[in-house]
C-alpha cells in the first residue's frame, strides 16, 4: 500500500507503522520534509529522491495530493472483534464506531479520523459492503487509520449482538430516531452505528440496535453528509465524557 501525503506519512512513522521505503518528489522542499526525513531515519527506513516523471508514475498521476511524499507501508493492520472488545479501555468506556454499507472511500476515511480525534476505541466495517483500506482512504483519514483498531466482520447483524452480549449500548444514525442526539447517554458503553447516505442502516441491523438517534436539523435539508454526521455524534459523546 502507498500512503500519499506529507501528513500521513508523518503519523505513519509516528505510529511506528513497517515502512518499506519513502520516496521524495525532486525539488520538493520544506521543514515538514526534513521532519519526515529525521523520523525516517530514527526508524531506520530509507529514503529515495525521485525525477518528477518516476515519482508521477509512482502515485498514479500528479496528485497534489501526494504534496511530494509517497510511502511504501505495509497494510493496515486489520483486527478480530474480539480484538476490540478486550482493548484495555483505561478508565473510559468502551466506545466504537459502526459502518453499514458505506462504499464512498472518502466519507470511510473522514469516518475513521474523526473517531481517531474523537477518542473512539475501534472501527467496524463489513467486510462486504466496504471499501478496502487503499491509499485513498488512508489520505481521507489522515494517517488516522495507523492509529485507531479497526476490525472487520462478515456479518455486521451478528457482530452487532455480540457487542451487545458483551454489555455494549448499540446505538443508531437515523433521521427517524425517537431520540435526540443531545440527549444520548454518552457515558455507558457504546457503539454508534452509521448507516449510508442513500439507504441508511440495513432493516436487518436497525433491528440490533438498542435506541435510534436522530441528530436535530434547523435548515430546509433533511440529513447531514454520513461523514459529517459520524463526526457529530462522536463529538457529543466525547463532550460528555469530559
Amino acid at each position: 500500500m502507498n500512503i500519499h501525503g506529507r501528513n500521513p506519512v508523518i503519523e505513519a512513522l509516528k505510529a511506528g507503522k513497517e515502512i518499506s521505503k519513502i520516496y521524495f518528489r525532486y525539488g520538493t522542499h520544506g521543514q515538514v520534509l526534513k521532519q519526515i526525513e529525521h523520523l525516517a531515519r530514527k526508524a531506520g527506513v530509507p529514503t529515495v529522491t525521485l525525477p518528477k516523471q518516476k515519482f508521477d508514475r509512482l502515485e498514479g498521476g500528479n496528485d497534489p495530493a501526494a504534496q511530494g511524499v509517497v510511502a511504501l507501508i505495509e497494510d493496515v493492520r486489520i483486527y478480530e472483534l474480539d480484538d476490540l472488545l478486550e482493548i484495555e479501555k483505561e478508565q473510559d468506556p468502551p466506545f466504537f464506531v459502526a459502518l453499514d454499507s458505506i462504499t464512498d472511500p472518502h466519507n470511510v476515511g473522514a469516518i475513521i479520523r474523526s473517531a481517531e480525534c474523537a477518542g473512539a476505541h475501534g472501527i467496524i466495517l463489513p467486510k462486504h459492503d466496504t471499501p478496502p483500506l487503499t491509499d485513498v482512504v488512508m489520505k481521507a483519514s489522515a494517517g488516522a487509520a495507523t492509529h485507531i483498531p479497526i476490525a472487520k466482520v462478515t456479518n455486521l447483524r451478528t457482530a452487532l449482538e455480540k457487542m451487545k452480549t458483551a454489555g455494549i449500548w448499540i446505538a443508531g444514525l437515523a433521521g427517524e430516531g425517537e431520540v435526540d442526539l443531545f440527549t444520548l447517554d454518552g457515558f455507558k458503553p457504546l457503539c454508534i452505528v452509521v448507516g449510508s447516505e442513500g439507504r441508511g442502516i440495513r432493516p436487518t441491523n436497525l433491528k440490533a440496535c438498542d435506541e435510534l438517534v436522530r441528530i436535530p436539523m434547523w435548515g430546509r435539508i433533511e440529513s447531514l453528509n454520513a461523514s459529517v454526521a459520524a463526526a457529530v455524534a462522536m463529538y457529543e459523546v466525547r463532550r460528555k465524557r469530559v
